[in-house]
């Protein structure tokens, strides 16, 4: 079931493609995407792809948590018990 503006996440990404569930009760209303890819060429690249409904803000919003909830993990990994 394509739309004007894309095609459902299975058809893009392949059903190997695989990502943890949401919550028990949650129901997914937009989203973002960032995926490693192989170009025509084999190259790796980066995809970023983002659902119709997702204003700029609310995607600046959750790219900005989610980059300092990431950095605060990879810090998180160097910490000893003494920091």
């Amino acid at each position: 079931m394509a739309t004007d503006y894309g095609e459902p996440i299975g058809r893009v990404l392949g059903d190997g493609f695989q990502i943890p569930p949401l919550l028990p009760g949650w129901t997914a209303l937009d989203g973002i995407v960032l995926v490693k890819c192989l170009d025509d060429e084999g190259h790796s690249s980066w995809a970023f792809r983002e659902t119709e409904g997702l204003n700029v803000e609310e995607a600046i919003g959750a790219l900005t948590v989610q980059l300092d909830m990431l950095r605060e993990r990879s810090v998180d990994a160097f910490r000893t018990d003494e920091d």
